[in-house]
């Protein structure tokens, strides 16, 4: 279907506020982290409560965001992992997000500050991911968190991160994982699929900026092979339900939409959901696009869904 005349008006907003001179990742990072939280951040659901934390992980001390939207104890958790091409994004970029989530889904949702490219190259993002939800297994009974209902989700980068995480939990025999949610999710790094060609330029994420991206997170290229880099590379078997969200326009449109394939076909519960008109990032833009609140509400019911409650 045509391009959504909301993402129309949004993109050309965008594009009036972003320099189009060239830009060092620190540079990037603060006009991407300012961009978000200055335009897709000015909605602030009520909550019962939000806790800013710091727990110890492999690497150092990590950066937690908890949000807990009721008193009601005992509720699921979801660990969410912010999107930007693990070179920007933080706690506040996806603030709002993670309040409406939270909101609608009735779970304890918690946001990870994870260390970013280039300064802090591949694993490093991955193991601090795991290391929040092993963490949350090993402590969530303080915080009114049921340990038996932990869901991972995450955006672009962030749905790398909860793909992998969800690898880690099965190979490691953990069982923390019970749910996926892989939001226009990175998972294939040498990716050649026609949708990263059809819609690499235009359309907010480019093809000429993912190949960016992938080289500041790497440290060289045989990298690109690691299923803890590129998921579509790894065993699908015994890998948790998943729902995987992608966006018509979007370059990660295909590699999103085989990965769940791969995944439905070794027998994984997997739902593949494509928004038409839509492109990627409409999910942190639901400020202003209707159909990623949409979205989010049905994220939201997935997961109520997921942990029957």
């Amino acid at each position: 279907m045509p391009l959504d005349p909301q993402v129309k008006d949004l993109l050309t907003k965008i594009n009036s506020l972003l320099p189009t001179t060239p830009l060092t990742p620190q540079e990037f990072r603060k006009v991407r982290n300012e961009l978000f939280v200055n335009l897709f951040n000015k909605e602030k659901v009520e909550l019962n409560d939000i806790r800013n934390m710091t727990i110890s992980g492999s690497n150092g001390d990590i950066k937690i965001r908890l949000y807990f939207p009721s008193l009601k104890e005992n509720l699921p958790a979801v660990v969410y992992y912010h999107g930007g091409g693990f070179v920007y994004g933080n706690l506040d970029t996806h603030d709002s997000v993670c309040r409406l989530i939270s909101k609608l889904s009735n779970t304890i949702v918690v946001s990870v500050d994870y260390r970013l490219a280039p300064e802090h190259k591949f694993p490093t993002q991955v193991y601090e991911a795991y290391d929040v939800v092993k963490w949350l297994a090993n402590n969530g009974g303080k915080l009114s968190i049921d340990t038996s209902k932990i869901a991972v989700a995450g955006d672009s980068a962030g749905g790398n991160l909860s793909a992998v995480v969800s690898i880690l939990n099965r190979d490691n025999k953990d069982n923390i994982v019970k749910y996926q949610v892989l939001i226009y999710p990175v998972v294939n790094m040498l990716d050649s699929s026609p949708s990263i060609y059809n819609y690499g330029d235009g359309y907010f994420l480019t093809y000429e900026r993912i190949l960016w991206y992938n080289k500041q997170y790497v440290k060289d290229d045989n990298d690109y092979y690691n299923p803890l880099a590129s998921p579509v590379f790894a065993n699908p078997h015994n890998l948790p339900p998943a729902l995987v969200i992608t966006a018509e326009y979007d370059p990660l449109r295909d590699q999103g939409e085989i990965y769940a394939h791969k995944l439905k076909m070794s027998g994984v519960k997997a739902i593949s959901l494509r928004y038409n008109g839509m492109i990627h990032g409409f999910v942190s833009f639901y400020e202003y696009l209707d159909v990623g609140r949409e979205a989010i509400h049905h994220i939201a019911s997935s997961i109520k869904k997921i942990f029957n409650y």
